[in-house]
């Protein structure tokens, strides 16, 4: 994606988008947005911590800052497309079963997307109309399914059930297992 800022303030940032033709941006000079601000903050800081939630997290946070800039800053409004019942049900069904088939793999939207036939940005608006969150959120609570199962056998260790999870180190497996259950991965198995 190239965006271009041109010196008058009234310009406009050109955005080449994939699949609808290309947008416009209002450029702004001296700008504070909370929103965008905590957006960038955290593209920053999974690009720091080298990206332990995987790509998946780093696409929807992308996926994330496009819709609000676009919303946000758009030259022209838009009527976004909005689906009304959500993703077919054999499309999800082939979706879901991918994601538990392949939850040790580091996912991407795109190839999601891919499995359902839809783009990656119809995908995730439908994905989480049909399941009531993102992507990235949906393959994160199913990993925390599947480690508290493997928590549940005595003979596998935390660090185990953290790796048959799918998460990729121990300290990103405890912070996610703690902020979804409310518990560490140990107080869970001696609980």
């Amino acid at each position: 994606m190239e965006i271009q800022i041109h010196e008058r303030p009234e310009a406009f940032l050109h955005v080449p988008l994939l699949d609808r033709g290309s947008v416009e941006l209002i450029a702004r000079r001296a700008l504070v947005d909370p929103y965008l601000a905590a957006i960038l903050r955290a593209m920053r800081s999974e690009l720091v911590d080298g990206s332990p939630a995987g790509r998946l997290y780093g696409q929807s946070v992308i996926a994330a800052l496009g819709v609000y800039l676009v919303g946000s800053y758009a030259a022209r409004r838009s009527t976004p497309l909005s689906p009304k019942r959500g993703m077919p049900a054999c499309r999800l069904r082939r979706v879901l079963d991918y994601i538990d088939e392949n939850l040790t793999r580091d996912l991407a939207v795109t190839t999601l997307a891919s499995v359902a036939g839809m783009s990656p940005h119809y995908f995730s608006e439908l994905f989480r109309e049909s399941v009531g969150c993102s992507p990235h959120q949906y393959v994160l609570r199913r990993k925390i399914e599947r480690a508290k199962e493997c928590l549940r056998n005595p003979k596998r260790s935390v660090l185990e059930a953290g790796l048959a999870a799918g998460f990729e180190n121990p300290s990103h497996f405890a912070r996610a297992f703690r902020r979804f259950v409310g518990a560490t991965p140990r107080q869970f198995r001696a609980g």
